[in-house]
């Protein structure tokens, strides 16, 4: 109950004082990369804390492209994870064991193999599919189709948590429309999950997805209000830089 109000408490500070001028100045203009940044330096906080508070996972692995928004925004997601789970670490090293390594990230590039990617994440409780930014979609899709591939070959049974455009792009629908393995591997798992963001609502939802019979589903197993200050930032990101 603590962690889950901590939580709430976390996503309602979304934006802070820094974000109090934004609820007053046009929202017309496109975010510049400065202000793309801290869009995902805040999604990239409540990611981690869904991870750990929702999810619960003490250990981690994130699938990210190489592109500077991406980047950012894996960055904040493993700091507020590690910021969570360090302690643990130190514990196993104080009784002379050797640390759990808890958290993995590899950067895909064009030469980035998706089974050596995932070789590192199968003994994690976790692995989050962090894919937009810069890159093309088609380029995005195919990473996570790649990806997914592996993790059903390697017939992974910790979490899978999509980032905010991974599940609102519907590229992991594609994958499974495309590739039968990865359809027959989804519809075995009931923990993806996946951030949401309701803008008419301003509320901030972690969804429970299934995957069966050719259509995905969405059960929003935590929500919470978000501050206008964020909401005036994301729905500007929308904007097309001119």
């Amino acid at each position: 109950m603590i962690k889950r109000t901590l939580l709430a408490a976390a996503l309602a500070m979304t934006a802070s004082a820094s974000f109090a001028a934004e609820t007053t100045a046009p929202t017309a203009a496109p975010l510049t990369l400065g202000e793309q940044f801290i869009v995902r330096a805040y999604a990239g906080q409540l990611e981690g804390m869904a991870i750990t508070n929702v999810i619960k996972a003490k250990t981690l692995g994130i699938a990210v492209n190489n592109s500077t928004i991406c980047v950012a925004l894996a960055g904040a997601m493993a700091g507020e994870f590690v910021g969570h789970n360090k302690a643990e670490g130190l514990d196993a090293g104080k009784k002379g064991e050797t640390p759990v390594r808890r958290l993995d990230i590899v950067a895909y590039t064009p030469d980035t193999d998706p089974a050596v990617a995932v070789k590192s994440f199968k003994d994690k409780d976790a692995v989050a599919l962090l894919f937009g930014g810069q890159v093309t979609d088609e380029n995005n899709a195919a990473a996570v189709r790649l990806t997914l591939a592996e993790l059903a070959k390697d017939n992974y049974t910790g979490a899978i948590f999509l980032h905010l455009t991974v599940a609102a792009k519907k590229w992991v629908d594609q994958a499974a429309a495309a590739d039968s393995t990865i359809a027959d591997y989804l519809a075995k798992k009931d923990n993806v999950y996946a951030l949401a963001v309701d803008v008419e609502k301003k509320q901030g939802h972690v969804k429970q997805m299934t995957y069966k019979d050719g259509k995905s589903e969405a059960k929003s197993v935590f929500e919470t209000p978000l501050n206008d200050g964020f909401l005036a930032l994301f729905k500007r990101r929308l904007i097309p830089a001119q």
